[in-house]
């Protein structure tokens, strides 16, 4: 299932992330974004991408300089394909924050299902 953003995302948490991170306005990195929730939208068999409980994000290299401008509020995501709904660690993502923050996920991206206190998603546990 392909993820979007919708209006139940929570962009600002991407943007206070990056933000934490030093990620600049103008500027594009790849990075690593933990905990990015997928879930479906009911009878459309798309995605929807949630920000809620973003983790750090980790810059892994600066591709681009950026300014001192204020970061876009808008937020888009291209690529984030993922086989079912539950929350995904995303490691080396292409971010720009030109315009609007893109979240790209392209062949130098990888995948894996975040392991949280109760095993991978919550949902399962580990013997």
């Amino acid at each position: 299932m392909e993820a979007r953003v919708t209006s139940q995302s929570q962009p600002f948490r991407l943007m206070a992330r990056m933000e934490e991170a030093k990620v600049l306005h103008g500027q594009e990195v790849r990075a690593d974004l933990p905990n990015v929730r997928v879930t479906a939208l009911a009878g459309s068999g798309e995605g929807q991408a949630l920000f809620c409980n973003i983790g750090p994000i980790r810059v892994r290299e600066v591709l681009q300089r950026g300014d001192n401008q204020p970061l876009p509020t808008d937020v888009t995501v291209q690529g984030l394909a993922v086989p079912m709904a539950g929350t995904y660690d995303i490691f080396n993502a292409r971010v720009s924050s030109n315009g609007d923050i893109a979240l790209v996920v392209d062949d130098k991206t990888w995948l894996v299902p975040a392991v949280q206190e109760h095993g991978f998603d919550g949902s399962y546990a580990f013997s």
